[in-house]
């Protein structure tokens, strides 16, 4: 990541990141509690939804920036 990327970039890249490691912890704990807990279940398919639009959005967000950089350049001629 260049150092022009905006914080709020990084935040939603860390934000995925520990999305990712409490799914892991979710996904433990469903197998530790067995697998009828539907509540537990429940809360995972939510965790793993919410993780894919986190991507979607981090994708969107990188390719305007990778976009607006190029065109800064062309301006700027860099």
């Amino acid at each position: 990541m260049s150092q022009a990327e905006p914080h709020s970039l990084r935040r939603t890249e860390a934000a995925m990141r520990r999305l990712g490691a409490a799914m892991d912890r979710l996904e433990a704990a469903s197998l530790r509690s067995g697998a009828g807990d539907l509540l537990l279940a429940g809360e995972l398919r939510d965790a793993r939804d919410e993780y894919g639009r986190l991507e979607d959005t981090t994708r969107v967000v990188a390719a305007r920036l990778d976009d607006t950089i190029a065109r800064l350049r062309g301006i700027v001629g860099g």
